[in-house]
């Protein structure tokens, strides 16, 4: 999947970590509640690790396992990453 906007808003952020976590899982992002933690829709280590090369490749943002595990819903993740951005850090 290549997202073309970058999430600088927690809305997008949002749409962003949801339509990733669906690609990751093969499975359709309306499928995906933002507001279930990542492990209980199947996220685990490797997953995560995947995670963060990806907000690192496409949003240019260094996330690290700890920050995904610290933020383990969409949308708590998008949030963070939105932040992230935001702030250009």
């Amino acid at each position: 999947m290549t997202t073309t906007a970058s999430p600088h808003t927690p809305d997008s952020a949002v749409d962003w970590v949801v339509g990733f976590i669906a690609e990751l899982l093969d499975v359709s992002s309306d499928q995906i509640d933002p507001a279930t933690e990542l492990g209980l829709l199947g996220v685990d280590s490797a997953t995560t690790l995947v995670i963060c090369a990806k907000a690192r490749d496409e949003l240019g943002v260094p996330l690290r396992p700890k920050e995904v595990f610290d933020h383990f819903t969409a949308d708590a993740l998008a949030g963070h990453l939105a932040a992230r951005l935001r702030t250009g850090v």
